[in-house]
C-alpha cells in the first residue's frame, strides 16, 4: 500500500510576489538627497511530507507518523491524498478527525487560508 501526497495551492501558485510600489534607485547630487530602493522576490514554496514510506496492509488502525506541512503562499493551500482504488473503504485519521476515503482516489486532508507551518498525526484505518 502506498499513499502519495500532493500540496496544492490556490490559483497563483507560480506567481511572483511583487511590492505595491516599485522603487527606483536615484541620486540627486545637487540637493544632497539620496535614495536607494531594494526589492526582493520570494518564491512560493509548499511541501507536505509523511514520515512513513510504506505500511503493511493489516486490518485496524495503523500509524503513518506525522504529516509535516510548510507553505509560504499568502493565499493558502490544500494538502490532497491520492490513493489506489483498493483503499476506497479505508479511513484516514488526521489529528483524531476521520476522513472516509471514497472511490474518487483523491481527497483533501488538510488546508489553510494563509501561509502556514503545521504538523498533524496521521493514521489509516483499514477494514
Amino acid at each position: 500500500m502506498t499513499l502519495t501526497k500532493t500540496a496544492l495551492v490556490a490559483a497563483g501558485l507560480f506567481a511572483t510576489i511583487a511590492p505595491a510600489g516599485a522603487f527606483a534607485p536615484s541620486v540627486d547630487v545637487g540637493s544632497a538627497q539620496y535614495a536607494i530602493g531594494i526589492v526582493g522576490y520570494v518564491p512560493v514554496i509548499c511541501r507536505a511530507n509523511v514520515d512513513a514510506s510504506a505500511v503493511a496492509p493489516v486490518a485496524g488502525v495503523t500509524s503513518l507518523g506525522m504529516l509535516k506541512e510548510f507553505c509560504n503562499s499568502p493565499s493558502g493551500y490544500r494538502v490532497i491524498a491520492d490513493y489506489s482504488p483498493g483503499l476506497a473503504a479505508a479511513k484516514l485519521i488526521i489529528d483524531g478527525q476521520v476522513v472516509a476515503l471514497g472511490e474518487s482516489g483523491s481527497t483533501v486532508i488538510s488546508q489553510s487560508e494563509n501561509a502556514a507551518i503545521a504538523n498533524h498525526t496521521l493514521a489509516i484505518e483499514l477494514p
